[in-house]
């Protein structure tokens, strides 16, 4: 569905004129009308309006997956005016700061999507749970991730989410003794001890380029 068709429908479905629909977004009905006839793209900062003064959901607005009518998913981020935003698909999914099950990004469906400033080359967030990477990434912090790398694009020491055909974990990754391996290492010096893993053993690789607080959110 297109955003003139979108935006028509949010406005018909609160009963609401052209006028009145464009002083509570805060644009001129001018602009409200080209943008429903199709005559000019919506402008920026207009998303934010419809998501927080109508309770629209970013998802639907993005995808025109979903349900106008429903609550919006969670959670839902929204920039500051004048910044650069992305719209990341959200995951809620327990991304563990230690060893869990495996995870397939092809096989899930996004529960919503977050608008994060900055973030415009990741693919994916996801909540993270436990307290291995602190205090880099606490308990409940949301990471956002870019595109899977190959062991070749490793960037040694930085923090990833890594995925094996039996388990994921959010780690810092390090060469190994050999060639053949990496290893991976937590944060938080209470779960001191390395976890060694052979290069043919990784389904994915996924470098963490942000985290945002669940505080924040």
């Amino acid at each position: 569905m297109e955003i003139s068709e979108q935006l028509k429908n949010i406005r018909k479905k609160n009963g609401m004129t052209q006028a009145e629909f464009a002083e509570k977004l805060e644009v001129s009905t001018a602009t409200v009308a080209s943008v429903e006839n199709g005559s000019r793209e919506a402008p920026k900062g207009l998303m934010k309006s419809l998501v927080t003064k109508f309770n629209v959901d970013a998802r639907w607005l993005l995808t025109g997956e979903g349900n106008p009518d429903t609550e919006p998913a969670s959670p839902q981020i929204i920039p500051q005016d004048g910044e650069e935003t992305a719209c990341i698909p959200f995951y809620d999914i327990d991304v563990m700061a230690h060893i869990a099950e495996s995870l397939d990004l092809k096989e899930e469906t996004p529960a919503g999507v977050l608008s994060i400033p900055g973030f415009k080359d990741c693919i994916a967030c996801f909540p993270v749970y436990g307290s291995s990477m602190e205090p880099k990434i606490s308990n409940g912090d949301v990471i956002a991730v870019s595109q899977a790398v190959t062991c070749d694009q490793i960037l040694w020491g930085e923090i990833y989410l890594v995925i094996t055909d039996a388990w994921r974990v959010v780690k810092t990754v390090h060469p190994g003794k050999t060639e053949e391996y990496i290893i991976l290492r937590s944060i938080n010096p209470a779960y001191a001890g390395d976890t060694n893993l052979k290069k043919k053993d990784l389904r994915a690789l996924y470098l963490v380029r942000g985290v945002v607080s669940r505080l924040g959110m």
